[in-house]
């Protein structure tokens, strides 16, 4: 799933604190449902944004939900070009 150079782009954007919070079955979830969803690049929303990854994979998933229908049609075009908007599931 993840390669040398993911792991090396992970420990440049996250201390190692964070990176032993990853719960390797949460994120196999959370990683299964992206692809399901037609997100090709999930392993970049990862490398980019491990703490959303954290969370519990049902809480993961109903904040992605949110993302979606406040992207709306195209939502997988709007965030593959600007994947800052991946933000927007740290709103509440």
């Amino acid at each position: 799933m993840f390669d040398e150079t993911d792991i090396k782009v992970l420990k440049e954007n996250f201390d190692e604190e964070t990176i032993k919070q990853i719960n390797e079955d949460n994120l196999i979830k959370i990683y299964n449902y992206l692809i399901n969803d037609g997100i090709y690049f999930a392993k970049d929303l990862f490398i980019s944004s491990l703490d959303l990854f954290l969370l519990p994979s049902d809480i993961f998933i109903e904040k992605f939900e949110h993302l979606k229908t406040k992207l709306g049609f195209n939502y997988i075009d709007k965030l593959a070009s600007d994947i800052s908007l991946i933000e927007i599931m740290y709103e509440d």
